[in-house]
Order: structure tokens, then C-alpha cells, then sequence
């Protein structure tokens, strides 16, 4: 691989408990390698290879397919341009074995302030891709497939970025519109970059992370803010300072 190795294991008890999955930006960046391991990690094989993906940071998760624990494996691709980057979605019901694209999709612009091609906040390099996790729980929400990415509020280079969430109902094929996560007010004068999301996979209640510069006016120093959602991504509760 070249760049950015990320993994999602089968935590449930269905048909593909303990699979392991793997994505890696290949060494030609021009694909996501796509691994997989059935014996607990002791050994990994090269499964596919998905195209678009031209920038770094493509993502796994796994959810359910219905009644099947675990029944879909997901892969968020980045394409395109480094500043209005297309994320591809694809999701596996054979256990990781074959994928099919279900969407392409533009969410994202600039992240902070642009810098040598590269997104970064206060000269700072930072992630802009996309970050995904799905419900799979038995609670209402079941299912469903949330993408977490930071972005520019207002769009533009040199803008401060927020937190958005979005969620899918059908495996990825469309999603719904953006609900920031972040709740400072006079957000446009505070940088909220680097989210990580995770879905509670008995109470189904998403959580996010990010850093987050609203208790230093002068942005270079941040603490670490935190949310989580009960409804499925539709509100998110009051922030709350989780570093010192």
C-alpha cells in the first residue's frame, strides 16, 4: 500500500464474525486496496482493488444487512480534487468478498486554509476525508450508514470548518442533508476539524469527536469536544470538553 492503512473488524455474531477488513491507498494512487482476513488477523488476502480513489483516506465499517449480523461491509473512496473531493461508496453483502458502487458523492470543500495543494488548519496538515461507521444495533436506527467529515462553513478557501454528519437509509445510495455537529456559537470564527465517529453497537447512539479551537481565540491551540446523537443523526446533544 502507499498511504493510510485503515481496518473494521466484525464485532457481531453473524455468518462473518471476526473477519477483519482492510483499505489502503495503493502504492500507485490511483485505488483503495481492499484486504481481508477470516482467521482472526493471523493472515490477510488482497480481495480487490476500487477505483476512483486518487487522494488519501479511504474508510471501512461493517453493519448489518437486514437481519444478517454484519451482513454489509462498507468503503468510502476519495477522489478528485483535494478541495471539492468525490467520495464513492460501496458496500459488500458476501462478507467482503465482492463490492458494489452505490453512490458518488460531493459533500466536502476546503478544510481551513489551502497550502501547498494540501488542506490545513492554521499551517497545520489535517484529514479531510471522509470518516463512516454504521447502526448495528436493534434499535430504530438499525442500519444505517453514517459518513462524519470536516468542512468550510462558508464554503472558501481561508474559511473555518465545521463538523457535519449525513446518513444513509439504503446502504449508501443517497443520503441526507448535512446537520453540523459542532454548537459554538459565532462558529465561523472557530476551526472544528479531525472528527472521529463511533456507533454504539448495543444502544445504536453515534458519537463524534473532533478538535476544536473555540477556547483559544487565537486558533493555535485546540481541546477536544464531543457529541453524540439518540436520534440517528437527525440532532446531536450538547457539546461537551472531553480534553484538558
Amino acid at each position: 500500500g502507499g498511504d493510510k492503512n485503515w481496518i473494521a473488524a466484525d464485532q457481531t455474531g453473524g455468518p462473518y464474525a471476526n473477519y477483519v477488513y482492510g483499505v489502503m491507498t495503493n502504492t500507485s494512487f490511483n485505488a483503495c486496496n481492499v484486504t481481508r482476513s477470516t482467521d482472526q488477523g493471523a493472515s490477510f488476502a488482497l480481495i480487490t482493488s476500487l477505483t476512483p480513489h486518487s487522494l488519501p483516506g479511504a474508510m471501512v465499517c461493517v453493519g448489518p444487512n437486514g437481519s444478517i449480523q454484519g451482513g454489509s461491509v462498507y468503503v468510502v473512496t476519495n477522489s478528485g480534487n483535494s478541495f471539492a473531493a468525490t467520495y464513492a461508496f460501496f458496500r459488500s453483502t458476501d462478507g467482503g468478498a465482492t463490492y458494489t458502487n452505490m453512490s458518488f458523492q460531493n459533500f466536502a470543500n476546503t478544510v481551513g486554509t489551502q497550502v501547498g495543494g494540501r488542506n490545513s488548519v492554521q499551517n497545520m496538515r489535517t484529514r479531510p476525508y471522509p470518516l463512516i461507521c454504521a447502526d448495528n444495533s436493534y434499535g430504530p436506527n438499525r442500519g444505517r450508514l453514517y459518513v462524519i467529515y470536516a468542512s468550510n462553513n462558508p464554503v472558501g478557501n481561508g474559511n473555518k470548518p465545521d463538523i457535519f454528519c449525513r446518513y444513509s437509509t439504503d446502504g449508501g445510495a443517497t443520503f441526507s442533508a448535512e446537520v453540523i455537529v459542532n454548537d459554538d456559537p459565532n462558529s465561523q470564527n472557530n476551526n472544528q476539524w479531525m472528527p472521529a465517529p463511533w456507533c454504539d453497537k448495543e444502544t445504536g447512539r453515534l458519537y463524534v469527536q473532533w478538535m476544536d479551537t473555540r477556547d483559544c481565540p487565537t486558533s493555535d491551540s485546540c481541546l477536544m469536544y464531543a457529541s453524540y446523537s439518540t436520534d440517528g443523526g437527525v440532532t446531536f446533544a450538547p457539546n461537551q470538553q472531553v480534553s484538558n
